[in-house]
């Protein structure tokens, strides 16, 4: 025997839980990962992809259970926070930054999964949005309110925030910021 207290690593999943797919885009940021939000970005004017059973709180949530739809209805405020189902990730990501661009939310703050390898990403969200890696794995809450570990490393994904608001959530949180810049053409020179 090599190692006599070594323990069989559990194998990593890349989705949450066994059941269907409602049940795995069910999970709810918890109410101490939001306060940092808040503290950071200040008071969320909208949730267009809110779920009734969600701790976070928004002047607007636009509920799919009340018959609204967060990619069809128009987005206003200073703060929009989004927590997209993240079986439909690129969607609600495309959705944002036309809303944002648009000039429907002064902010938008996005906690999503870090994939960034979809050509969208790289050439067109990338030049606008302010990527801030997270360290470690978050925890998420279940339509039963019991915490889970996510499987895979997130980003938060800002549009439109200011220096000081990501300069306060870095003091809050830990991780690193990446800032949108032009995208590199083939050889990653920049040089077009």
């Amino acid at each position: 025997m090599l190692a006599p207290k070594v323990r069989r690593r559990a194998p990593e999943r890349a989705f949450w839980g066994e059941g269907d797919k409602q049940d795995r885009d069910n999970r709810f940021t918890t109410p101490d990962f939001m306060a940092n939000i808040c503290k950071a970005f200040g008071t969320i004017d909208l949730d267009p992809c809110a779920h009734e059973l969600s701790p976070v709180v928004a002047r607007r949530r636009i509920l799919l259970s009340e018959g609204a739809d967060g990619l069809a209805e128009p987005w206003a405020g200073r703060l929009v926070y989004v927590n997209p189902p993240y079986s439909r990730l690129l969607v609600w990501l495309r959705r944002a930054h036309d809303q944002w661009r648009a000039g429907n939310a002064e902010t938008v703050v996005c906690l999503v999964p870090v994939r960034t390898d979809s050509a969208w990403f790289q050439e067109v969200l990338s030049a606008d949005a302010d990527i801030y890696f997270l360290r470690g794995r978050v925890r998420f809450l279940d339509a039963k309110g019991k915490g889970q570990h996510t499987p895979f490393s997130l980003m938060l994904l800002t549009l439109g925030a200011k220096p000081e608001q990501k300069a306060r959530y870095a003091e809050l949180v830990a991780g690193y910021w990446i800032s949108g810049a032009a995208p590199l053409d083939g050889d990653g020179s920049g040089k077009k």
